[in-house]
């Protein structure tokens, strides 16, 4: 059985351990209300469906590095009652909106039509890819996933500064996934990957099939539209310090995605959280940015740790204040922080039925929200602004 989103097999297991829990896609709304049911009451929806924000490819300017080439620069918008990020693109010239996701690969649309909510997919829009379809298991929920073949683009104005930019950057087709309607219930949802290398076995990636190298995610407060910018030029994205991502030890562990992640340590309420096993060693923790999590996913072992603490200390709130602290290339810090985020375990030390011996933590938008958070994917490079 294949994955439908990044950690599928390893959240969808989680949820079926700890079924209160909003384990996969975790959200502030009510477990028994379906995210489609949020989407078509909240006004934000229409206009990124059946009347998308247009996306803008910027010219870089006069003084800037020759070299550089122009990115291509797409408007996102929050949406509160799904505690998400949206964006809005054509795939086979019908309009969808999804929840920006570094934390899982796949470009996705809905089977359903309904224009006032995730989009309208018309079968007759695409080809077969050639891929059998998959069954998978997304939270609590199973079904279908449909995989063909369509032309993919970004909504646009008839800027003339923006032709040609989506060209270089994706193919006259591109594999996409067809969600059943029985994924979309609970908290289930539509959403556009940005991790871009997987294993072979895995079905294609959105990035995977394109030309980008390069991202950023601008949620900053005063970035308005909120972006997400795509380049395939990526020597200069970032032009300071940054962290060294490092997927290669989830990649051991058996991971099928190249997540987004890296070596950092974490304290609440000021304390240090770390645990040892058994040998009392020290493991490392290492963290994946998902931005389509709300809140944070502890392993177990860090979870009782911080239990522990707390109730030893008499501490009012469990996940009170947090912060997350990376070592940068220079020798410095990144330090990301949340007050109260959402906190949920996962339902195992082995997230992908191999041996890891470290700690694994999820960090989502109450880490990453009102921030600017650029990743060059071929060098493995993070930086995050405030």
């Amino acid at each position: 059985m294949r994955r439908l989103t990044s950690m599928l097999l390893f959240y969808s297991a989680v949820c079926y351990m700890h079924p209160p829990l909003l384990c996969l896609r975790a959200s502030a709304f009510d477990a028994s209300s379906s995210r489609r049911d949020f989407v078509s009451s909240a006004l934000a929806i229409p206009a990124l469906v059946s009347a998308p924000a247009t996306s803008r490819a910027l010219l870089a300017d006069d003084d800037a590095n020759n070299k550089r080439e122009r990115p291509l620069v797409v408007p996102i918008k929050y949406v509160p009652a799904l505690s998400a990020y949206m964006v809005s693109y054509t795939v086979g010239g019908s309009s969808f909106g999804a929840i920006v996701d570094t934390g899982s690969p796949f470009l996705l649309v809905p089977s359903y039509c309904d224009e006032t909510k995730y989009g309208c997919f018309r079968p007759q829009s695409s080809v077969e890819s050639g891929l059998a379809p998959t069954y998978e298991r997304f939270d609590s929920n199973e079904g279908m996933v449909e995989w063909r073949r369509a032309p993919f683009s970004f909504q646009q104005d008839d800027f003339s500064d923006s032709i040609g930019v989506e060209e270089q950057l994706f193919p006259d087709s591109m594999t996409f996934g067809i969600v059943s309607e029985s994924l979309m219930d609970g908290p289930g949802g539509i959403f556009l990957g940005l991790v871009k290398n997987t294993d072979a076995r895995i079905r294609p990636s959105f990035l995977g099939q394109s030309n980008v190298k390069a991202f950023s995610i601008d949620m900053r407060a005063e970035a308005e539209p909120k972006t997400l910018t795509l380049s395939r030029n990526n020597d200069a994205w970032i032009s300071g310090d940054w962290v060294q991502l490092n997927s290669k030890i989830l990649q051991k562990a058996g991971d099928p995605t190249r997540h987004y992640s890296a070596e950092a340590s974490i304290s609440v309420n000021g304390t240090p959280l770390v645990a040892s096993d058994s040998k009392r060693k020290q493991k490392k923790t290492y963290v994946i940015l998902d931005t389509g999590v709300t809140g944070m996913i502890v392993c177990p072992d860090l979870f009782d740790e911080r239990y522990r603490i707390a109730r030893a200390n008499r501490e009012k709130s469990l996940w009170g204040h947090v912060d997350v602290t990376f070592a940068t290339e220079r020798g410095d810090t990144l330090t990301m922080s949340a007050t109260k985020p959402l906190t949920t375990p996962f339902g195992s030390d082995r997230p992908w039925k191999k041996p890891f011996d470290a700690h694994l933590i999820v960090v989502g938008l109450a880490f990453l929200d009102n921030k600017k958070t650029s990743i060059d994917i071929d060098n493995g490079r993070l930086w995050i602004e405030a």
